[in-house]
């Protein structure tokens, strides 16, 4: 089910700003690309308390829109790189690589 423009523009500014801030921060950031909350900070110039984003992340994460790891790196979820094509209009493209051939096949 597609995000709805009534949903997004009902979320609080700092969420949309966040958010926004992914393909901002990277043009070229591919799906999965998560950032630290000190560059999200960076890419806000200062907009928001470095504090405000870390709890806004950590409000995403409990909603299912974000994964924090180690306490600053903010992942998006598929739901939340929806939210980030919604927001942009730039949908993150999907890296594909050829699979890792084993070892084991090629040893003698």
């Amino acid at each position: 089910m597609p995000i709805s423009a009534e949903y997004v523009n009902s979320l609080p500014e700092i969420y949309r700003d966040i958010l926004a801030a992914f393909p901002q921060f990277n043009p070229t950031r591919t799906v999965g690309y998560g950032l630290s909350c000190q560059s999200l900070h960076s890419a806000l110039d200062g907009k928001y308390a470095l504090g405000q984003i870390m709890k806004a992340c950590e409000n995403m994460a409990k909603g299912g829109v974000m994964e924090i790891k180690h306490d600053i790196f903010a992942r998006p979820t598929p739901l939340g790189e929806e939210l980030i094509a919604t927001i942009t209009g730039i949908a993150a493209p999907t890296l594909e690589v050829e699979p890792f051939p084993p070892l084991h096949e090629w040893a003698t």
